[in-house]
């Protein structure tokens, strides 16, 4: 029996959770938790995947940005699904150590036919405006500080395996909102399907985007946490920092903000943890609270291969079957 998504991605941008409806985000879930039921029984999903010269189809994951999970995720699903993956991930080998522009490193890639790409960078108009132009299917695998949509999809996936549901769920983002590229990605989701989002952070890492004008904020890491269902911790960006610094030490930060044992006690004893990575042990959650039972954060790590092969499938136009 085939699963028919509900959208057609072929050969279409995969840049913004904006793009997707409730029903295409349930239908990219359907095919993830598929592919996940699939490797648990039998260690692989890829004889579920059908479609035309599938053996010959090529992924291009392009990096130039520092990722552990997001490439890794991306190579492990197109090699689940049948289809090739390699990667551009070294600049200082490449022509841009010869002063080649971003922009027109892509273009470069982009001329040598690879079916799908899947690209990582930073603020960058002049990227952004060829990524746009490219015929080739792209997904964005984070774009500086605003979106990461195929993180988002699988925040969302891994709350609905251990909740039930994502409809009322709430949701707190705690950390350096200004600069999460996750958090972006996962408020307009997270919204889109139901939940309420909140958020918890220093005003120095207080949101500027207009998204998040009304979105509630608290300022009591423990008050927050009551508040919730779903706690998500992020990342301290320094690298997105200004060289003057952002007005607040870690130490600081680590006060007020670290999840710590004391902290996770306010948060519901089926109340779900999650991280997008990597986690900065000791500042922004401890140790101790990262063996809690709640902790989801690998599981986020596993689901990613699932929903990023869901994912490929779509936008190559591959067809899955139940078996």
């Amino acid at each position: 029996m085939s699963i028919v998504l509900a959208m057609n991605l072929n050969s279409k941008h995969f840049l913004s959770t904006s793009q997707l409806s409730p029903d295409e985000i349930e239908s990219i879930f359907d095919r993830a938790r598929l592919f996940k039921e699939e490797f648990t029984k039998r260690g692989r999903f890829n004889h579920l995947v059908t479609g035309d010269g599938i053996d010959q189809k090529v992924l291009v994951a392009a990096f130039f940005e520092p990722s552990t999970r997001t490439r890794l995720s991306f190579q492990l699903a197109a090699y689940r699904i049948g289809i090739k993956a390699t990667t551009f991930d070294n600049l200082a080998i490449s022509s841009v150590s010869k002063g080649e522009s971003l922009a027109d490193t892509m273009r470069n890639i982009a001329a040598m036919g690879p079916d799908v790409l899947c690209v990582r960078y930073g603020a960058s108009d002049e990227l952004d405006e060829a990524i746009s132009e490219l015929e080739c299917p792209v997904i964005n695998a984070g774009s500086g500080a605003r979106e990461h949509p195929s993180q988002a999809l699988l925040d969302a996936f891994t709350i609905l395996e251990n909740r039930g549901s994502l409809d009322q769920q709430r949701v707190v983002i705690v950390g350096d909102v200004l600069h999460s590229r996750v958090a972006n990605s996962n408020l307009t989701l997270l919204m889109q399907m139901g939940a309420e989002v909140a958020y918890c952070a220093p005003p120095e890492f207080a949101p500027k985007d207009g998204r998040w004008k009304s979105v509630q904020r608290f300022d009591d890491l423990e008050e927050a946490l009551r508040w919730a269902t779903v706690c998500m911790g992020l990342r301290i960006q320094k690298e997105r920092h200004t060289s003057k610094g952002i007005g607040l030490s870690m130490a600081e930060y680590r006060e007020r903000y670290r999840i710590g044992t004391s902290q996770l006690e306010h948060l519901q004893k089926d109340g779900l943890l999650l991280h997008p990575g990597p986690v900065i042990r000791g500042i922004e959650i401890s140790s101790a609270v990262l063996r809690d039972p709640r902790n989801k954060i690998l599981d986020q790590v596993s689901n990613g291969v699932f929903i990023r092969a869901a994912l490929l499938t779509a936008m190559l136009g591959l067809e899955v079957n139940k078996q």
